[in-house]
C-alpha cells in the first residue's frame, strides 16, 4: 500500500489521465505481476510494419517463450498464402484469422508464457479484440505512420492492403489503444522495446 502511496504523490503535478496507462502497469506489477495462467500469451498488436514479428522473436529469446506469427500460423492452417486467400475476398481470410486465433488461445499448453504477434488487421474482425484483452496481456506497438511507410513502401505485394495505408491506419488506431500496455517504438531497438515489455509484463 506505501508503494501505491509513494507513486500517487510522484504524480501529483502531473496529469493523472495522461499517466493512467503507467499507473495501471505499476500496480498491476506490484501485486505480483500480470502472468497468470489465463494471461500466459503476450500478445503484440499493431499497424504492418511496427515490428511486431521482429520484436516478438526478441521477446520470446529473452523469457525463454515460444513465438508465434499469426499471419504464417494462418498459413500452414489453410495451406494457402495470404495473397490467395484475399483473391477469395477479405472475409475469406479474416474467417481464417480469427479461427486461427481461437485455436491459438484454447491450446491445452496455454499455461506456460507464449508470444504471439497478431496481424495488422486482426483487431478490426468482430470479437477479436475481446478475446485478445480477455485471454492474453496485449501489448500496442506504437509507431509513427512516417516510420511505417518508410518500412513497408507505397504498396508491398505480400501485404494486399499496403495500398490503402493511410485510411486502414486512422480507422485501426482506436483499437490498437485498447491493448492493456502501450509502447511508443519509434527510435528503439527492438532489443530495447522488448526488454521494456519484459520489465513492464514479467517482473
Amino acid at each position: 500500500l506505501m508503494d501505491i502511496i509513494y507513486m500517487l504523490t510522484k504524480l501529483q503535478d502531473t496529469d493523472f489521465f495522461a499517466k493512467s496507462d503507467e499507473i495501471a502497469v505499476y500496480l498491476r506489477v506490484q501485486s505480483g505481476g500480470i502472468m497468470q495462467k489465463k494471461l500466459s500469451v503476450v500478445c503484440l498488436l499493431g499497424f504492418m510494419g511496427c515490428g511486431k514479428s521482429t520484436v516478438g522473436k526478441e521477446l520470446a529469446s529473452l523469457v525463454g517463450a515460444e513465438f508465434t506469427d499469426l499471419d504464417e500460423y494462418v498459413v500452414e492452417r489453410e495451406g494457402r498464402s495470404i495473397p490467395d486467400m484475399f483473391r477469395d475476398g477479405e472475409q475469406t481470410f479474416r474467417n481464417a484469422e480469427m479461427a486461427a486465433l481461437e485455436d491459438y488461445l484454447t491450446e491445452e499448453n496455454a499455461s506456460s508464457i507464449r508470444v504471439l504477434a497478431l496481424g495488422g488487421g486482426t483487431p478490426t474482425i468482430p470479437g477479436a479484440v475481446e478475446l485478445v484483452l480477455e485471454r492474453t496481456s496485449s501489448v500496442y506497438l506504437r509507431c509513427n505512420f512516417t516510420t511505417i511507410i518508410s518500412r513497408i513502401g507505397i504498396e508491398d505485394p505480400s501485404r494486399p492492403l499496403s495500398s490503402d495505408a493511410t485510411r486502414l491506419y486512422a480507422s485501426r488506431l482506436p483499437l490498437y489503444e485498447r491493448a492493456f500496455l502501450k509502447i511508443d517504438v519509434d527510435g528503439k531497438t527492438p532489443r530495447q522495446i522488448a526488454e521494456e515489455i519484459r520489465e513492464a509484463l514479467l517482473p
